[in-house]
């Protein structure tokens, strides 16, 4: 990819494209204020309720945006894979989540199911009085709605275990026998043979992420895709939210470690 080819962040900076993990740092940062930003622009609409046309323009937007993210992050581990699986640009308490360098794909449709819960109780008193769930939010879901998640859930664990698969051979690959033999023997001979292997071993890994990655936008665009305009409005709220709360969670804990 050439610097005139390079995908635009929405902020109109350049995405990072062949320097790898220092320059995807800068990036993330980026990607977190558009985050918020767009936080406050689902909020707005989720208040205002505009008609569907509106409400779908923003939903497609901020989809733009999660998309353009993974193609930055792709570009990044073109250049280098290895930050992308222990990346400096999140905290500590990020890390502990991580699944095949990002969120596990099938946290998604749990956020789904968790913000319908809570969504769903809240109008539950009026409902009982009389009153109707309505469709204006996900404590509306329909029971076509329902299973369509459900059928996406399933298509994405097992897309979940074709990767976990595919992860561990790569990782399994680091104790073949050339490698044991690599290990056991010294000089330069030896140092450049370890390097040509271990390269080989990072490119299969960036394989997993592009699967991975490719799995978790899958993902987000099938839940959005099983809501109405309204509620794919309320579930990237809570996507972001979520994002966007523990982020800084663990960015004020590491922050209290390090002053400790």
């Amino acid at each position: 990819m050439t610097a005139t080819s390079r995908p635009q962040h929405p902020n109109g900076s350049l995405a990072p494209a062949s320097d790898g993990g220092e320059s995807f740092a800068k990036f993330f940062e980026c990607w977190i204020l558009e985050q918020s930003r767009d936080l406050a622009a689902l909020r707005a609409a989720a208040t205002a309720r505009p008609d569907d046309a509106d409400l779908r323009r923003l939903v497609d937007r901020v989809l733009g945006h999660y998309e353009h993210y993974y193609r930055a992050k792709s570009a990044a581990a073109s250049a280098d894979v290895l930050p992308m699986f222990a990346p400096s640009w999140i905290s500590a308490t990020e890390s502990l989540y991580l699944w095949c360098g990002g969120w596990r794909p099938t946290a998604a449709i749990q956020l789904l199911y968790s913000k319908s819960g809570v969504q769903l109780e809240a109008k539950l008193p009026a409902f009982l009085d009389g009153g109707s769930l309505g469709d204006g939010d996900l404590g509306g879901l329909s029971a076509e709605q329902l299973q369509a998640a459900d059928q996406l859930q399933r298509r994405t664990i097992r897309g979940e275990r074709e990767i976990e698969e595919a992860a561990a051979g790569a990782q399994e690959s680091l104790a073949t026998t050339k490698m044991v033999e690599l290990a056991g023997k010294g000089g330069v001979d030896a140092a450049e043979g370890m390097e040509r292997e271990m390269d080989a071993k990072a490119e299969a890994m960036k394989r997993v992420l592009e699967m991975a990655d490719a799995l978790r936008l899958e993902t987000l665009r099938g839940v959005v895709g099983l809501l109405r305009p309204a509620q794919a409005v309320h579930f990237l709220v809570a996507a972001a939210e979520l994002h966007l709360a523990v982020h800084k969670f663990g960015r004020r804990k590491d922050g209290a470690a390090a002053a400790e």
